[in-house]
């Protein structure tokens, strides 16, 4: 029994010390982060970029049970807000068969054997968080369904100008939520995304077909 005993005060001792001689938490981030960046040498800026934190995800990160405070959260929403572009056109509604091709394409930006993958061009892959056709039953449930959706939201100006900026940057309306900025980040272009935006509206969309 002091054998045991003994044996367990070691080791309580141990695991003491290395938590005494753990980093703190902003070093331990600090660390964390230039891993990240380290560990896809040789890839494009574009993407190499991503690895460090924006202005809008260092506050929307914090660590522990910190919360976001209303000003923190009005300070997101300005910076989405800033970063929304248009298109050159100056149409937010595209083509709907281009736009259902992206919301069910995960295709993009991947990085196989140490090199970027080839491809013509990145899909949303919307479907993977969202119902949308009705008859797909390969759908995810981690975003609200969008079943109908212009069908019951209609086809307005307002409806157009929300959905692609919406689709742009969510943080515009929802600071800190969990779908991506896909046109903040530079993932989608703005053409794509009034395709998707389109894909969301249009009557004959299999989206709002019943």
């Amino acid at each position: 029994m002091k054998k045991t005993s003994t044996g367990l005060l070691c080791a309580g001792a141990l695991v003491t010390l290395g938590c005494a001689n753990f980093p703190d938490p902003a070093t331990t981030q600090n660390m964390a982060e230039q891993i990240v960046q380290e560990a896809y040498p040789g890839m494009p800026e574009n993407l190499t970029r991503r690895s460090v934190q924006d202005e809008s995800q260092t506050i929307c990160s914090k660590a522990g049970a910190a919360k976001v405070s209303d000003s923190e959260a009005a300070q997101v929403v300005h910076l989405a807000r800033a970063s929304i572009k248009y298109p050159a056109s100056g149409k937010l509604t595209g083509d709907a068969k281009i736009g259902q091709k992206l919301v069910s394409n995960g295709g993009g930006e991947r990085i196989r054997g140490g090199k970027l993958e080839k491809r013509k061009q990145n899909g949303a892959l919307c479907m993977n968080c969202h119902a949308m056709d009705p008859k797909e039953v390969n759908s995810g449930n981690l975003g609200p369904v969008l079943i109908g959706y212009g069908a019951r939201r209609g086809t307005s100006d307002a409806v157009v100008k929300y959905t692609y900026e919406k689709i742009y940057n969510a943080w515009a309306f929802f600071p800190c939520s969990n779908m991506p900025r896909l046109g903040a980040s530079g993932f989608l272009t703005p053409e794509q995304i009034t395709h998707v935006v389109a894909y969301l509206i249009d009557p004959e969309s299999p989206v709002n077909k019943k």
